[in-house]
């Protein structure tokens, strides 16, 4: 099988060329592979807490919530605003500044 990518370069559907077979697979959103990690500053009540890295596809925001809700604290919320992701409570914040300290130590 050959193939001419534009540039006037032929082959056989292997190298040559300027972007790799495996750079564009045609899909949006499937099976696509994370370049970056993401990195979110974290925030309760408006007070910098510690930084939260997305290092795999399987890693999200909300496992900062689920931990929370492990170690028994349920009342608060929690919203992303650009890469600050800001906790809001009530009478809790030294609990859950305490719990995010654990953490983002351990992660």
């Amino acid at each position: 099988m050959t193939f001419n990518n534009g540039a006037g370069n032929s082959g056989s559907g292997v190298g040559g060329g300027i972007f790799p077979p495996y750079a564009f697979n045609g899909r949006e959103g499937e099976n696509q592979v994370k370049l970056n990690e993401d990195q979110y500053d974290v925030y309760v009540n408006g007070h910098f807490v510690g930084q939260k890295s997305l290092k795999n596809q399987g890693e999200h925001l909300s496992d900062i919530d689920d931990f929370l809700k492990q170690q028994g604290i349920s009342d608060f919320s929690a919203s992303l605003d650009g890469d600050h992701y800001k906790i809001q409570t009530d009478g809790l914040d030294a609990e859950i500044t305490d719990a995010l300290e654990v953490y983002f130590n351990n992660r």
